[in-house]
């Protein structure tokens, strides 16, 4: 081990514990290294100031990775049901975080990615959105797909709503002779 090497931590295992929860945490190591005394011009000797580096980095938490693991095993279920989902899917949209880990964490992820791919309008309103909103609006999607099969054709998100909304309304027949 390295002479005058000192390694501190301000993490308390509490804290450990609930970084693993998080979906992305902090990850800094702070390295103290010590600097050779410092000569004078009279001949004394003065202790240098450490050289202290600060490195940190963003990685995602030991949930998020869970989730990623989960997402990619109901992906590769989907593929049997669609199976250029990856043509699809790989296209140059943007979404926000907050909406990009709720796809990951919801059951049916891969439908409303698929879906996401054919609507870039709903995209574009969810980078608008405030994180919570997002994260909301895909999981208000995802229960929406959960009653009807995912559009083939380019739509809104709002009309192909109201397409299956007209699709679930009990249907009311005309009474006869009236």
């Amino acid at each position: 081990m390295a002479k005058n090497l000192r390694i501190e931590s301000t993490d308390s295992e509490t804290e450990c514990g609930l970084a693993g929860l998080q979906s992305y945490r902090t990850v800094s190591l702070t390295i103290a290294v010590a600097q050779p005394p410092v000569e004078r011009d009279d001949g004394s000797i003065e202790h240098a100031p450490e050289d202290i580096q600060t490195l940190s980095s963003v990685v995602p938490g030991r949930e998020l990775m869970q989730n990623v693991s989960e997402y990619d095993r109901r992906v590769q279920e989907f593929k049997k049901q669609q199976p250029n989902f990856s043509e699809l899917v790989n296209q140059s949209t943007e979404i926000p975080l907050a909406a990009h880990d709720q796809i990951l964490r919801m059951r049916n992820g891969p439908e409303i990615a698929l879906f996401l791919s054919f609507a870039p309008e709903v995209c574009s309103q969810l980078c608008k959105m405030a994180p919570a909103a997002a994260a909301e609006s895909i999981e208000d999607m995802g229960r929406d797909l959960d009653w009807g099969n995912i559009p083939t054709n380019r739509v809104s998100y709002s009309e192909w709503k109201a397409m299956r909304n007209r699709e679930k309304a009990p249907r009311v027949r005309k009474p006869k002779g009236g």
